[in-house]
């Protein structure tokens, strides 16, 4: 049975073809410009893991699997059901092609970051080896994949724990949200934004916060909403896919993709679906 899915997996990035992707103490450690060749040479195969929750299931406004695939952005990408362990060479020997490495990694470990992926590349390739296991997923050579009879158990490479944690149940999905929001607030915090009461405050990946916006506790943000420069957004607002210009004030008020004016004052109590403020 083919359980290959011929099809390339494209991440639209908003503004997060970020690097909050990175864990702060290793910003200085890789830049993804130094490591063009991951991107010519790697095949990243995304599984869609069995059991446990879905690929599909969202944290902070994006797939499990989005997740994984947005740390290998820039890489060729293939998505494939998860293949029993008989048939796991099998079903990966045909993407290889012409690349030189191809990486395996799981839709349940939502948590991988960029810097983390480039680092485990960087050790596979300066240590010249055919194949590497991770805690969850493997990088194989090309050439070795083609060729190979059975999975040999290989030593696992401790990269970051925190990466490869099998999301897979309500409890460890809670927990992965706090981390992924957690990242996602540092990145906007890095950028400008201020945030008050930020343990009430929930921001969706692809919301985009631009300098010396003020966020007052109990703020839910979702979707692709974009939020101007020194906007204030009072306590009480749920903003879903709306743009708010720059200079604005809103107050405990429900906009959906509508769009607020630079300067113009809203709420409180304003219901706004599909609406020019």
């Amino acid at each position: 049975m083919n359980m290959v899915e011929n099809i390339d997996l494209k991440i639209e990035e908003n503004q997060i073809s970020f690097d909050f992707l990175k864990a702060p103490e290793k910003q200085t450690v890789l830049q993804e410009e130094n490591y063009e060749w991951v991107k010519e040479e790697t095949l990243v195969v995304l599984v869609k893991a069995k059991g446990g929750l879905s690929h599909n299931f969202e944290l902070c406004g994006k797939k499990m699997i989005d997740w994984v695939a947005m740390s290998t952005s820039g890489c060729p990408q293939k998505v494939i059901d998860e293949p029993s362990e008989e048939d796991f060479l099998d079903t990966l020997k045909p993407l290889v092609g012409e690349f030189k490495f191809v990486a395996v990694l799981y839709s349940d470990t939502p948590l991988i970051k960029k810097t983390t992926f480039l680092e485990i590349m960087d050790y596979f390739s300066k240590h010249k080896m055919n194949v590497l296991k991770l805690f969850r997923g493997y990088v194989f050579r090309g050439e070795y994949l083609k060729n190979a009879l059975m999975l040999l158990s290989t030593t696992v490479e401790e990269f970051d724990k925190e990466d490869f944690t099998v999301v897979d149940d309500a409890r460890k999905a809670s927990w992965a949200f706090k981390v992924l929001q957690n990242r996602i607030l540092e990145y906007h915090k890095e950028n400008g934004v201020t945030f008050f009461g930020e343990n009430t405050v929930f921001v969706d990946a692809d919301v985009e916060i631009e300098e010396g916006t003020i966020i007052y506790p109990n703020n839910v943000l979702k979707g692709e909403s974009y939020i101007g420069r020194d906007v204030i957004l009072e306590s009480g607002n749920y903003i879903f896919d709306t743009i708010i210009c720059d200079e604005a004030f809103v107050c405990q008020s429900y906009l959906e993709k509508s769009k607020v004016e630079k300067g113009k004052t809203v709420g409180p109590y304003v219901r706004a679906i599909n609406q020019k403020i």
